[in-house]
C-alpha cells in the first residue's frame, strides 16, 4: 500500500440494502453473513444464505467516475439464466460459477423482477420442504 491514505470503501446505499434484506430475509430460515473484507473498489459484501450456501450476494464497485455501482449475484437454473443474459444489460454473466447472474441495481431497477430472481436464486438451492413453504 502506497502512502498512509487509505480511501473508503465502496459503500452499497442503504435503502438497497434494507430493501435487498427485506425481500431476503423474508424467505424461511435465510442467515446473512457480512465479508468485511474492504477494499478501495468494493464494498463490504452482504450474502444471503439457506443452510449456510448463498443465493444472494449484495455488493458495490466503485466505477470509473468513483461512484457506487450497486450489484447482487444470484443464482439461476441454466434456462433461466441463458434468457436473462440474452436481454444484456443489467444482467451480466458472474464469473463465480456457471449458474449464477450479475443484476446491476440501479435507479430503473423493477424491484417486482428482482423479488422474482431472488425467490428462485433461494429455490435452487433450498431443500424441497423449505421451498414448499413459498407455494
Amino acid at each position: 500500500m502506497r502512502g498512509s491514505h487509505v480511501s473508503a470503501p465502496v459503500e452499497v446505499p442503504e435503502d438497497i440494502v434494507a430493501r435487498i434484506r427485506t425481500l431476503c430475509l423474508a424467505l424461511p430460515q435465510v442467515t446473512v453473513r457480512g465479508d468485511e473484507s474492504l477494499t478501495r473498489t468494493r464494498s463490504t459484501a452482504q450474502s444471503f444464505e439457506i443452510r449456510r450456501r448463498s443465493f444472494c450476494l449484495l455488493v458495490a464497485r466503485e466505477d470509473s467516475a468513483g461512484n457506487a455501482v450497486p450489484f447482487l449475484v444470484l443464482r439461476a437454473a441454466p434456462q433461466e439464466r441463458e434468457a436473462l443474459l440474452s436481454t444484456g444489460y443489467p444482467f451480466f454473466a458472474s464469473r463465480a460459477g456457471g449458474d449464477r447472474i450479475v443484476v446491476v441495481l440501479t435507479d430503473d431497477t423493477d424491484w417486482e423482477e428482482i423479488r422474482e430472481l431472488v425467490t428462485d436464486s433461494y429455490r435452487v438451492l433450498a431443500p424441497k420442504k423449505l421451498t414448499a413453504l413459498l407455494d
